[in-house]
C-alpha cells in the first residue's frame, strides 16, 4: 500500500472544504465557528482510497488571509497539492499568494480544480481558464492538470479523482524504512487516555509501545494507541495521517509545531544557516517570521559577509527543531507579507563570513547528494564525528544511505576511519602537518626537554573534545609520528634520540645515588651527581621518578633503596616492640621530625604502618613481610 499527503490551497469561499467534502463524503470543517461562518479557520482532515493499494490523506487549509498562519501549517507535510479556484471568481488575492507560498515551499507536484462551474457559462468558465494559465506560468503547476468540477452537482468529480490518482501513482513514496518523524498539527486529550497528538508521517514507522522524543525539548514520551483514516492501528507509515495517544507528557507540555521523532536525528537550536528563494528581499537585520514543519518561530534574518543574498542567518528567539534540508516560508513580522522560502542547511556558526564548505553543503543538500553532504560536513567541522553524530547532521534518511555513502568515500579515499570516528582525509592531513610542525618547533627550542604537554597540543589543535583528541593520539602513535607518555607528546624521532642519552644516564643513577641517604632529590642534586644542565637534570629526575627510582614522600623525593632499608627498619622495630612513635623514628634515623612525619605518613598511605593515635602499629603490608 502507498500512502501519501495532498494539502488543499486557494482563495477564502472558493469550496476546497466542499470539494473535499464531495470526494470523501467528510466535512472538514470541525470548529463551531467554522459552521457559522461558513468558511474554514483552521486545518481539517479527510481521507480518500484512490485504489486498493493507494490512499491519500488530505490537509484542508483555510483560505482567509487572516488564518494563512494556520494554512501554513498543514502545507509543510505534504506530497502534492490541489490549487481550488472558484469559476464565478477567478485568480484572487489569496490564490497568488497561496500559490507563491507552495512554490517557494519546494512542492513539485500537484493540479488545479476550478470549482463551482455550475454558476457560470461555458465562455466566462474559457476566460477564467486563460486566466489560470496564465497565472501559473512559471510555476510548479504550469503543466499540471486543469480540472473543471462542481463540487455542488458532482460534475467533473470523477475526472478530477482520476488525475489525482495519476499523480498519486507517479509521485515517489515516502520512506517507511527511514527513521521515524511528524510534525505535530493538532492535540487534544480523551477521557480515559490522556494526551493525542496527530499530524502527517513524514518518515519511517512507529508501532504502538515505541518510545519517542518531543522536540525542541527532546522529552521522552512512549506510544499508548494509534489511529489512522479513523481507524486503530498498530503501526502507522510514512504518507500516513495520524492520531497517537502518547503517555510521558501532558497537554500544556505539546503544541502545534512540535516534532515527534527518534532520538538523535535532526538538531535543535536558535542560530540557523539558510538558503532563501526571495519573493521580495528584506534588509540585514529585519524581523521575520519562519513557517517551518506546522509551526511559527520569531527571529531576524541577517546577511553573510560577501557572500550575496541567497545565503542567510535566522537567529530565532525560542529553540528550533529542524534537520539539514527542511523548507519553510519566511514572512514579515509586521505587515505579515511573504518575504521568501528557506531551507535548512546546518545549525549556524556564529561567523559573519560564510564558509565555502558550508556552500559545499548548501549546494549538495539542494541537489541530495548524500556523499558530498557528509564530505562537506567533515570538512566544515574539522574534526573527528562518530556515526551517531553524523547521523544527527544527515536528518531522516536512512541509516544504510549514510553507511553506503561513507563506505564509497573510504574507498575513494576522501573519509579516513580511526577507531569508530570518522574524518575527511584532507582535515586529517592538515591536522597530522600542523602537529608535526608544532612538535618540531618545540623540538629545536627546547632539544633536552622530553616532550611537550599533552594539554599544549590540544589547545593548539583546537580540538575541544578529550575522547576525539585521545583517538587521534593513538593514530600517530600507531603511524609513528608520536611518542605519547602520559601527558606529554614528542616526535617519535625525538623520543629515541632522547630516550637514547636519558637511558645511558640513568643506567648510571643506581651507582650516583647510593649515598645520598635521606635526602630530598631535587633538580640541583641531580645537577651535582649527574653533571648535568638544569633542562637535562630536569629530564633525568623525571625519568627517575617514572621509573619508580625516585618516591615522592610529602614534599620531597627520596631515593627508593632508601625507603626500602627504612621498611627493613620497621619490621625489626615491630619484632620487639607493638607501636612506634615519630620521635623514634627520628632518632632511628638520625633526621628531624620535619622528615619522620611525611616518612610516617608516607607508610601509613601504603599499608605499612597504621596510625593509633599518637603512634603506629604494624600495617598490613609489614605483617606479611613478618611472615
Amino acid at each position: 500500500m502507498k500512502y501519501l499527503i495532498i494539502g488543499t490551497a486557494g482563495h477564502v469561499d472558493h469550496g476546497k472544504s466542499a470539494l473535499i467534502k464531495a470526494l470523501t463524503g467528510m466535512d472538514t470543517d470541525r470548529l463551531k465557528e467554522e459552521k457559522q461562518r461558513g468558511i474554514s479557520i483552521d486545518l481539517g482532515f479527510a481521507s480518500l482510497n484512490l485504489a486498493d493499494d493507494l490512499r491519500a490523506g488530505i490537509v484542508d487549509v483555510p483560505g482567509h488571509e487572516r488564518f494563512l498562519k494556520n494554512m501554513l501549517a498543514g502545507t509543510g507535510g505534504i506530497d502534492m497539492a490541489m490549487l481550488v479556484i472558484a469559476a464565478d471568481e477567478g485568480v484572487m488575492p489569496q490564490t497568488k499568494e497561496h500559490l507563491a507560498m507552495l512554490n517557494l515551499y519546494g512542492i513539485k507536484h500537484g493540479l488545479v480544480a476550478i470549482n463551482k462551474i455550475d454558476k457560470v457559462d461555458s465562455e466566462w468558465l474559457d476566460l477564467v481558464e486563460e486566466e489560470v494559465c496564465s497565472e501559473l506560468t512559471g510555476t510548479f503547476l504550469a503543466n499540471a492538470p486543469l480540472c473543471r468540477v462542481s463540487a455542488l452537482t458532482g460534475q467533473g468529480l470523477d475526472e478530477l479523482q482520476k488525475n489525482i490518482t495519476m499523480i498519486a501513482r507517479n509521485l515517489p513514496a515516502r520512506d517507511s524504512k527511514a527513521p521515524f518523524r511528524l510534525w505535530v498539527d493538532r492535540v487534544f486529550s480523551v477521557k480515559g487516555h490522556g494526551a493525542v497528538v496527530t499530524g502527517s508521517v513524514l518518515t519511517g514507522s512507529a508501532k504502538t509501545g515505541d518510545n519517542l522524543f518531543l522536540y525542541p525539548e527532546g522529552k521522552p514520551v512512549r506510544i499508548r494507541g494509534l489511529e489512522t483514516h479513523g481507524s486503530k492501528v498498530e503501526e502507522i507509515l510514512a504518507g500516513q495521517r495520524a492520531a497517537i495517544n502518547i503517555t510521558g507528557a501532558t497537554l500544556d507540555e505539546i503544541s502545534r509545531g512540535m516534532g515527534l521523532a527518534v532520538q538523535d536525528r535532526g538538531q535543535t537550536g536558535t542560530d540557523w544557516d539558510v538558503i532563501v528563494d526571495w519573493h521580495e528581499e528584506v534588509p540585514s537585520g529585519t524581523r521575520i517570521r519562519l513557517h517551518l514543519g506546522t509551526g511559527e518561530h520569531l527571529g531576524r534574518i541577517y546577511s553573510f559577509k560577501d557572500a550575496g543574498s541567497r545565503y542567510m542567518r535566522l537567529l530565532l528567539e525560542a529553540p528550533l527543531y529542524a534537520a539539514a534540508g527542511d523548507r519553510g516560508i519566511v514572512r514579515l513580522y509586521s505587515p505579515q507579507h511573504l518575504v521568501g522560502g528557506a531551507m535548512i542547511i546546518a545549525p549556524g556558526t556564529n561567523s559573519r563570513k560564510l564558509s565555502a564548505n558550508r556552500i559545499m553543503l548548501a549546494d549538495a543538500l539542494c541537489r541530495q547528494s548524500w556523499q558530498e553532504v557528509i564530505l562537506a560536513n567533515l570538512l566544515e567541522q574539522r574534526r573527528l564525528v562518530d556515526k551517531k553524530g553524523l547521523l544527527a547532521q544527515m536528518g531522516f534518511i536512512r541509516e544504510s544511505i549514510v553507511e553506503q555513502s561513507l563506505a564509497k568515500m573510504l574507498t575513494a579515499g576522501q573519509v579516513k576511519k580511526i577507531s569508530e570516528y570518522y574524518m575527511a582525509l584532507p582535515v586529517l592531513e592538515k591536522m597530522t602537518d600542523n602537529t608535526k610542525l608544532l612538535l618540531t618547533d618545540y623540538h629545536s627550542r627546547f632539544p633536552d626537554k622530553s616532550g611537550i604537554s599533552r594539554e599544549a597540543v590540544k589547545q593548539r589543535l583546537a580540538v575541544a573534545d578529550n575522547k576525539s583528541f585521545d583517538v587521534l593520539a593513538g593514530h600517530w602513535v600507531d603511524t609513528g609520528l608520536i611518542a605519547a607518555d602520559g601527558a606529554e607528546w614528542a616526535l617519535k624521532t625525538h623520543a629515541e634520540k632522547h630516550g637514547g642519552w636519558l637511558e645511558a644516564l640513568t643506567s648510571q643513577a643506581e651507582s650516583l645515588l647510593a649515598d645520598v641517604g635521606l635526602t630530598n632529590i631535587n633538580e640541583a642534586v641531580i645537577m651535582e651527581k649527574f653533571k648535568l644542565e638544569p633542562d637535562k637534570a630536569k629530564a633525568v629526575r623525571a625519568a627517575l621518578v617514572k621509573q619508580g627510582m625516585l618516591i615522592k614522600v610529602g614534599d620531597m623525593h627520596v631515593y627508593s633503596k632508601t625507603i626500602q632499608y627504612i621498611i627493613g627498619l620497621l619490621k625489626q622495630h615491630f619484632a620487639n616492640k607493638p607501636s612506634l612513635t615519630v620521635g623514634e623514628l627520628r632518632d632511628m634515623l638520625n633526621t628531624t621530625r620535619k622528615v619522620a612525619l611525611p616518612l610516617l605518613e608516607y607508610f601509613d598511605m601504603h599499608k605499612y604502618t597504621v596510625r593509633d593515635g599518637d603512634v603506629r602499629r604494624p600495617g598490613q603490608c609489614i605483617l606479611y613481610l613478618s611472615e
